[in-house]
C-alpha cells in the first residue's frame, strides 16, 4: 500500500487505495483554512489609514511633478509661439511635437487629463494638445496663460488636500481648552 505525502504537512496522509470519507475530507480543508487565518496578520484601521495616507501622498507628489513638467513645457510653448510668429498647419504640428515629448515616469502629459483622489476630494487638470487649444480658443497665447494659471491653482489645491490629509486620525485627542482664563479643574483635565 503507497501513502501519498504531502509536502505542506497539512490534512491527513491518504492511502491510494481508499478514498476520504466525507469526514476525512472536511477535516482536510479545514485545517489549511484554519492555518491560512492564523497566519494573516490582523491590520487594524490605523494601519489601513497610513496606507492610504501613504498612497494618497504618493499620488501627490506624482501630479505635482506631472504639473510642474506640464507648466515648464507650456512656458516653452509660448517661446516656440513667439519665435515663430504666425500659427499655421505646420507650425501647430511642431507645438504637438513639444508637447507630446512632455513626459513624466514615461507618460506624455499632453492630451490627457490629469486625477486625484486624496483626502476625500477630486482634483482633475486637463492638459490638450496645442492644436486642441488653439480650435478652442482665438488667441493661443491667453489660452497659454491661462492653462498655466489653472496650474497653479491646481497646485495650491493639492497642497492644501496633502495638509488636510496630514491632519490627526483621531479627533478625539484634541480638546478645546481655554488658556487664558486658567481653572484649576480644566488643567487636570489635559492629563485624563
Amino acid at each position: 500500500m503507497f501513502s501519498s505525502v504531502n509536502p505542506y504537512g497539512l490534512g491527513n496522509i491518504q492511502t491510494r487505495h481508499t478514498a476520504p470519507t466525507a469526514t476525512k475530507q472536511d477535516q482536510i480543508t479545514e485545517k489549511p483554512q484554519s492555518q491560512e487565518r492564523q497566519e494573516l496578520p490582523a491590520i487594524s484601521n490605523q494601519v489601513l489609514e497610513i496606507r492610504k495616507f501613504s498612497d494618497g501622498i504618493k499620488g501627490a507628489n506624482e501630479i505635482i511633478g506631472a504639473m510642474q513638467i506640464a507648466d515648464i513645457t507650456l512656458n516653452a510653448l509660448g517661446s516656440q509661439v513667439k519665435t515663430l510668429g504666425e500659427i499655421d498647419s505646420k507650425n501647430i504640428n511642431l507645438l504637438d511635437t513639444t508637447a507630446k515629448n512632455a513626459q513624466f515616469k514615461g507618460e506624455t502629459l499632453f492630451g490627457k487629463e490629469l486625477t486625484l483622489n486624496l483626502a476625500g476630494e477630486n482634483v482633475s487638470l486637463s492638459l490638450p494638445l496645442p492644436s486642441q487649444l488653439l480650435n478652442e480658443n482665438s488667441s493661443f497665447i491667453q489660452a497659454l496663460s491661462n492653462k498655466h494659471d489653472e496650474i497653479s491653482q491646481k497646485l495650491g489645491q493639492v497642497s492644501n488636500l496633502i495638509e488636510k490629509a496630514s491632519l490627526p486620525f483621531n479627533n478625539k485627542t484634541t480638546k478645546n481648552f481655554d488658556f487664558e482664563n486658567f481653572d484649576a479643574d480644566t488643567f487636570k483635565g489635559l492629563f485624563s
